[in-house]
């Protein structure tokens, strides 16, 4: 493991990275990579994501099977006001790769994306829309792909969630949904592994991967949906049950068929 290599430095403290290398490397040998996009929380929880044991785990299980992980630290949305840092922090994590594919011997056109819950917004706009010619493959555990439908449930007197003070057309504008509506070759898109928890309680969250799984299939995107029916939000750290283990493994055999 290589730790803490520094990405962002426009932001204080800089933001880190880790690079989860497989037990039979060899320098000089380029090697696919998937990066893990963390979830959302308060700046005060979020600081040390990537030392998460949820993302620890599988930076592991990643170079378990040939591929390089790549974990790392973004800044909080606080809840989805600062949509434009989270996505600057992200590119920065592109950047920092491209740029140092031959050092960190990795494959620069072998790239898989792994992202959750409130991290898919920022995540899928990238690995899907804006860097396809890089990343081959994208998968996403419980994540939110409509924004606009926290607009909807913040005026519910009945709901624990703060109000969302974002404008709608941003947040809108940072859904993967609507850039999916509005894509014109949708066939070109990388392949998708959707995670979905029918037990998930977070409002809207089902609601817009149902929306997006529809309209992927409407337009023939190249779709896997693993739906756990008893999975809450967080399933594969808080449900080890069989069927959370077979989604990950799933997870596992879709970036090894994509990457390797």
């Amino acid at each position: 493991v290589r730790k803490d290599v520094v990405y962002q430095t426009a932001v204080s403290p800089p933001l880190p990275l880790d690079l989860y290398y497989p037990p039979n490397h060899v320098a000089g040998e380029p090697k696919a990579a998937v990066l893990f996009i963390h979830g959302q929380a308060p700046p005060e929880i979020l600081f040390d994501a990537k030392e998460w044991g949820q993302y620890v785990s599988w930076g592991q299980l990643a170079a378990s099977i040939g591929l390089i992980g790549i974990t790392f630290t973004y800044r909080s949305s606080h809840w989805f006001s600062k949509l434009d840092e989270v996505l600057a922090d992200l590119e920065g994590v592109f950047t920092a790769v491209f740029q140092n594919a031959k050092a960190w011997d990795i494959d620069p056109n072998r790239l898989g994306v792994w992202c959750c819950s409130g991290g898919a917004p920022t995540g899928l706009r990238l690995a899907l829309f804006e860097k396809r010619q890089q990343v081959r493959c994208v998968a996403s555990y419980y994540g939110r792909t409509d924004l606009t439908l926290l607009a909807d449930v913040a005026n519910d007197e009945a709901n624990p969630m703060p109000p969302v003070t974002t404008p709608r057309d941003t947040l809108e504008a940072f859904s993967p949904l609507r850039l999916l509506r509005q894509e014109p070759n949708p066939t070109s898109l990388p392949p998708l592994f959707i995670a979905r928890g029918g037990a998930d309680d977070l409002p809207g969250v089902n609601a817009s991967i149902d929306a997006f799984v529809a309209e992927a299939i409407r337009k023939n995107v190249r779709l896997e949906l693993h739906n756990h029916p008893t999975g809450e939000h967080g399933f594969d750290t808080d449900d080890a049950d069989p069927h959370s283990q077979h989604i990950v493994r799933q997870t596992l055999t879709f970036f090894q068929t994509y990457l390797l």
